[in-house]
């Protein structure tokens, strides 16, 4: 029988093995994850904190798009934050900790996670394993071909940070022999059905049919499962904010917030919503294409796939055939501006095609709202406005209010969860 499954990463060896099933894979990671729980958090957290300093120096990294973020997330005083948030208190994980009389509690690892991860955003699968790392869970990460040689680099990285604490010497490759890096067509049920069952939870990423194909795979009765499903990002800014001086900053911002990852993201935006001013909503789109135009070159000029920048030429001949309708666009393919007043969420494009419209007041736009939605960058220049705008959209199913140049920062609680605090298991002590 053939070997089904690419195996890059095993008990800290970066080399390619072919495997029939999960068993000896889960068994190592199993194994080995006893090493990453005897870690320290406050350790975990500066061998990351130096992991982050590492990446930035190495030039195969640096290329790829967000991984200067990534750097920065990785600070020892983000990681500390994280932890805070997620597990209220940084003892936790590594303790019983007094919580009442007579009572203690502790965060244990779940044990083995099964990453499955997108393909669209390389790094996503790099925040992910910080995630179960810091949760001290050995993983087996499903990672696209085109994508592994990224994450093993990074891991490569993890392997040689060298640390010093308390007096004690710590090394990453304890970690990363908790970690295994796989790949296996997602269409052989059998292997991945294996994949699911050799998990004690599943960490899922994906579009609405790899979800539910994945959801419905057998599991361990035990097993938690975290999923991140497709969603869908957009902006508003008020009137008042249009016409402050707040304005012309924030386009600029919102213009890279579009361009990041090429819109391909779940944080991208895809449609604008202006409230009527004192400025005609083309004047605001010609404004936003000098933005476009001033960006870096390598956010300007990305690579697009064939079939995004076909969709892109047979979107802009619609609306430049529509009388209603109106496109300022680049020569090149590498950015478009749709501008109409359909008042709808529009179905992405990709590619920088971003669509503009204008509406009488914002107080409409939560209609347009359901739980589908992740990301609204919302630019209202009173506060108590903004925040009553926030409370009524975050009610009918946004996850996160954010303002221009910040909607792709990887805050948590992400999607309206706190990965870490489910990634592990809230265990008590009771004493005399």
């Amino acid at each position: 029988m053939n070997s089904v499954v690419k195996c890059y990463l095993l008990d800290g060896e970066f080399s390619e093995q072919n495997q029939d099933n999960f068993a000896d894979i889960s068994q190592v990671v199993n194994t080995n994850r006893r090493a990453l729980h005897a870690l320290p958090l406050p350790v975990i957290i500066e061998i990351l904190s130096a992991l982050g300093k590492k990446i930035i120096q190495n030039p195969h990294l640096t290329k790829i798009q967000g991984i200067t973020y990534l750097s920065l997330w990785l600070r020892k005083r983000n990681l500390e934050q994280i932890c805070r948030i997620n597990y209220g208190n940084l003892s936790y994980p590594d303790s019983f900790v007094d919580v009442e009389n007579r009572f203690k509690m502790t965060a244990q690892p779940r044990g083995v996670v099964a990453l499955w991860v997108a393909a669209n955003i390389p790094t996503l699968a790099i925040i992910s394993i910080v995630q179960t790392i810091l949760s001290k869970n050995g993983s087996i990460v499903k990672v696209p071909e085109e994508n592994k040689d990224i994450l093993l680099q990074f891991l490569q990285e993890l392997a040689s940070v060298e640390v010093t604490y308390d007096n004690s010497h710590y090394s990453g490759l304890d970690i990363v022999k908790a970690i295994s890096v796989v790949s296996f067509e997602g269409r052989n049920h059998t292997i991945s059905s294996d994949f699911s069952l050799n998990a004690d939870c599943r960490l899922v990423y994906g579009g609405s049919k790899a979800i539910q194909s994945i959801l419905a795979l057998p599991q361990k009765d035990h097993c938690e499962t975290i999923v991140y499903g497709p969603k869908y990002s957009f902006g508003v800014f008020d009137r008042e904010f249009i016409e402050s001086d707040l304005f012309e900053k924030s386009l600029d911002k919102m213009a890279k917030d579009i361009a990041y990852f090429n819109q391909m993201a779940c944080s991208s935006p895809q449609v604008l919503f202006f409230e009527k001013s004192s400025f005609q909503l083309q004047t605001i789109g010609e404004q936003l294409a000098r933005c476009f135009e001033n960006l870096p070159g390598d956010l300007r000029i990305q690579p697009t796939d064939a079939g995004i920048l076909a969709n892109i030429i047979n979107i802009r001949a619609k609306y430049l055939l529509s009388d209603d309708k109106s496109v300022i666009a680049s020569d090149d393919l590498s950015w478009t501006i749709l501008i109409d007043n359909d008042f709808r969420l529009e179905d992405p494009v990709h590619g920088k095609c971003i669509f503009l419209k204008e509406v009488e007041s914002l107080d409409t736009v939560p209609e347009l709202i359901t739980r589908k939605i992740q990301a609204l960058s919302v630019s209202i220049f009173n506060p108590q406005k903004r925040e009553s705008f926030a409370r009524e959209a975050t009610y009918l199913g946004v996850d996160r209010i954010v303002i221009p140049g910040t909607i792709h920062d990887y805050d948590l609680p992400w999607d309206g969860i706190l990965p870490l605090s489910r990634l592990v298991r809230w265990v008590i002590l009771k004493y005399q």
